[in-house]
C-alpha cells in the first residue's frame, strides 16, 4: 500500500530500476563528496559557513540526498521508515566536519569529528542498503530457518481449501467425512511454525487424501495433515514469491 497519487504511483513503478540507477549513482556521488569534505577538513583549519564551498557541498549533498529515496517511495510503509532514519544520518556525516569548522565555538579534537561525521555516514550508507534489500528483495532478510523452494509448482496446481467461507463450510465429500470436527490450521502447527506463519500465504494441506492449500486462518478437518519436506518444513505458497516454499 502506497500514500502517493495513482498516476504518480505508476510513473515511478514503470520506471522504478531507472530511479534505483540514480539512487546507487547518488549514493556513490555522495561517497565521493564526503571524502572530499575530509579531505578539505584536514588541509584546511577554518572553513567560514559563508563561502562558495560550503554551500555548494550543502546544496549538492541535499540534492543527491533528495535522490536517493525515489526508488523506495513505492515499496511500502517500513521501507520508507527505514531510508527516512538513514537520510539524516548520511546529512550529518557529510556537513558536520563544514559546519564544525565555521564554528568559532567548537575547539573539538579533528580526530574525534572524523570519527563521529564517519560513523554517521556509514551507519547512513548501510541503513539505504538495508532499504533498498527490504524493498526489492526481501528474501536476502530470511535466510535462517526459510523454507526451501520446491520448484516451480505453481499456485494452480492446488485447489484453495479457503476459497469459499474460509473453508468452513467446505464440502468435498458424504458419508463417513460429514461429522468431523473442524479445527483451526494452525492447531496442526508447532509453536515454532507460528512464528514463521508470516511467510506464508496458503499452506499445503492433505485432507482426505486431497492436496490444498489453505490459508493459514482457515479452519480444516481434524484429520488434515500439513505436508512437510524432507528437512521437517511446512511446504506452502510464500507470500513474497509466487512459488511454493
Amino acid at each position: 500500500m502506497t500514500i502517493l497519487p495513482l498516476t504518480i504511483f505508476q510513473c515511478v513503478c514503470s520506471n522504478q530500476y531507472v530511479l534505483l540507477a540514480m539512487s546507487l549513482l547518488s549514493v556513490l556521488l555522495l561517497l565521493l563528496v564526503n571524502v572530499s569534505v575530509v579531505q578539505i577538513f584536514n588541509s584546511t583549519s577554518s572553513i567560514p559557513d559563508s563561502t562558495i564551498i560550503s554551500k555548494f557541498v550543502i546544496v549538492l549533498t541535499l540534492v543527491l540526498i533528495a535522490i536517493i529515496p525515489l526508488p523506495i517511495v513505492h515499496k511500502g510503509i517500513v521501507p520508507i521508515a527505514i531510508v527516512g532514519i538513514g537520510l539524516p544520518l548520511l546529512y550529518a556525516g557529510t556537513v558536520i566536519p563544514i559546519t564544525t569548522t565555521a564554528s568559532t565555538n567548537i575547539s573539538g579534537n579533528s580526530e574525534e569529528i572524523l570519527f563521529i561525521s564517519e560513523g554517521y555516514f556509514l551507519l547512513g550508507v548501510s541503513m539505504m542498503a538495508f532499504s533498498i534489500i527490504s524493498a526489492y528483495k526481501p528474501s536476502i532478510l530470511y535466510v535462517k530457518n526459510r523454507p526451501k523452494d520446491t520448484g516451480d509448482t505453481s499456485q494452480e496446481d492446488y485447489p484453495l481449501w479457503d476459497k469459499m467461507d474460509e473453508g468452513a463450510n467446505h464440502v468435498i465429500s458424504v458419508g463417513r467425512f460429514d461429522d468431523e470436527v473442524y479445527i483451526p490450521l494452525k492447531d496442526l502447527m508447532s509453536e515454532i511454525e507460528t512464528y514463521l506463519l508470516w511467510r506464508y500465504s496458503c499452506v499445503l494441506v492433505s485432507i482426505h487424501g486431497i492436496r490444498y492449500l489453505a490459508n493459514p486462518n482457515s479452519y480444516v478437518p481434524y484429520s488434515s495433515i500439513i505436508l512437510r519436506d524432507e528437512n521437517g518444513r511446512m511446504i506452502g505458497k510464500g507470500r513474497f514469491s509466487s512459488y511454493l516454499v
